[in-house]
């Protein structure tokens, strides 16, 4: 579901989820909660929680079903009937009907025009880029999640407004850069590469000397807008427009694909990349040998490399490098919750659902069932909420993400940007284009499909 919803982390893309969906039933399509399946006498099943006389309806992915059978996700199942369980238990008031959308696009048009009708279902499960489309419909959940100021920078940049948190976000991923250690130890200083000069210095000369590629990235925009980002690279403004090709955005946007041209150019990496797509063929190819660095999620070790590679210890994570050495920025997804019922008994009980995602133990135990990250620094912290163990690289993951980037929600990211993004840097690794016009185009298409007049200042 958006770049962070399998145990991969953040690398399923729209594609990947409507695929997956597909199993999904036609009654579920139609967003049916599908009761026909509901057995009275368990407190917790695929369509309901528990069973109280106040109830209400719960929009939300078969990926967080807690039916193993029914879970497009069946290693987090368990933990989410834990969460479920619990919830019913401390509410016997209560009752979430659970009705499942496997239509993404769908189901986030859906809320906002229901929402700007009155007739948003009283609570749902939310992509992280929607909540800032949804900020004027969710519900305040101060009263019902305790200590906000735990969650990171992202967190609070993304999902609160004046002191209000809107969304309990309740697990996220992340990018970093991957690279073999013996490598650099040899070609380089033995320190990971902090800056793009640094890439290009020793990923070229592993190149040479090894005969393999020296740095290599897949084309989700999300791999590698924290080059953009780290250089304080905006893509739209406060009400949505585009404004990468504005001044200092400009800079940092054509810098960014200079960088691309570099390592092609140098012999750092392969024109090949430019229609790489596949993150496991990426880890893969690293696992075997032939790569030394790369751009990949959180989760990419436990997938590709400590299967795949004889000697995995060779590997470490570093912080994505960037232009400048003081200049950091990761890309984070995940998923939210998120309550629209504004009063009464529905309202509380949508609330404290939601709230409950977000609990230390509750998002500690679900992170761990699906390898996904806390958004919470603290049960970072605490062992018996998330196992030390859950990543080899834990503790760099968790200073990463507090310089964690969330995509925009303006719908101009998901009509052009993020497609653009991907075709200019396709054209530039490909050498097609040079980068100012990849750049440009880029831009100009941009511009086209925003309703709106877009006037770019340089």
């Amino acid at each position: 579901m958006s770049d962070i919803i399998d145990k991969a982390t953040s690398e399923s893309t729209r594609r990947t989820f409507l695929l997956a969906t597909g199993a999904i039933s036609t009654a579920a399509l139609a967003g049916c909660t599908g009761s026909d399946d509901d057995n009275g006498d368990s407190l917790v099943t695929h369509t309901r929680v528990g069973d109280g006389d106040v109830e209400f309806d719960h929009w939300t992915s078969a990926f967080y079903s807690p039916d193993e059978d029914e879970s497009l996700q069946a290693e987090t199942a368990s933990a989410m009937q834990a969460r479920f369980e619990e919830w019913a238990e401390e509410n016997p008031e209560y009752q979430a009907n659970l009705v499942y959308q496997s239509d993404l696009d769908q189901w986030e048009s859906q809320l906002v025009t229901r929402a700007s009708n009155g007739e948003a279902p009283p609570s749902s499960t939310l992509d992280s880029v929607w909540v800032p489309d949804n900020r004027e419909y969710l519900q305040p959940l101060n009263d019902y999640v305790d200590d906000v100021d735990d969650f990171f920078p992202f967190v609070q940049n993304t999902a609160m407004e004046d002191d209000d948190l809107l969304a309990a976000w309740f697990y996220t991923g992340l990018r970093c850069l991957y690279y073999r250690t013996d490598l650099v130890e040899e070609y380089g200083s033995g320190e990971s590469p902090r800056t793009w000069d640094d890439v290009l210095e020793v990923g070229g000369a592993i190149a040479e000397g090894e005969g393999i590629d020296g740095f290599t990235v897949q084309m989700s925009a999300l791999d590698t807008l924290p080059f953009f980002w780290g250089q304080g690279g905006q893509l739209v403004d406060d009400d949505g427009a585009p404004v990468l090709g504005n001044e200092d955005n400009y800079d940092a946007l054509l810098s960014t694909f200079e960088f691309f041209d570099d390592l092609v150019s140098q012999g750092v990496t392969p024109q090949r990349v430019g229609t790489l797509d596949d993150p496991a063929q990426l880890g893969e190819e690293a696992a075997n040998g032939q790569s030394a660095m790369f751009i990949g999620s959180n989760s990419r070790y436990q997938i590709s490399i400590e299967p795949n590679d004889d000697n995995p210890d060779r590997w470490d994570v570093a912080e994505i490098p960037m232009r400048e050495a003081d200049q950091f920025a990761t890309g984070v997804g995940g998923w939210t919750e998120g309550v629209y019922a504004q009063e009464g008994e529905e309202a509380e009980a949508a609330k404290s659902f939601a709230a409950k995602a977000v609990e230390p133990e509750t998002m500690g135990r679900y992170c761990e069932a699906g390898s996904q990250l806390p958004t919470r620094a603290s049960v970072f912290d605490d062992d018996d909420l998330f196992s030390s163990d859950t990543f080899r690289f834990q503790d760099q993951f968790r200073d990463f993400l507090e310089n964690g980037v969330a995509r925009p929600s303006a719908p101009i990211y998901s009509q052009a940007i993020e497609e653009e993004w991907v075709t200019a840097k396709e054209r530039v690794f490909t050498r097609q284009s040079s980068p100012e016009e990849a750049v440009g185009t880029m831009l100009d298409n941009i511009a086209a499909a925003y309703d709106g007049d877009v006037e770019y200042v340089n």
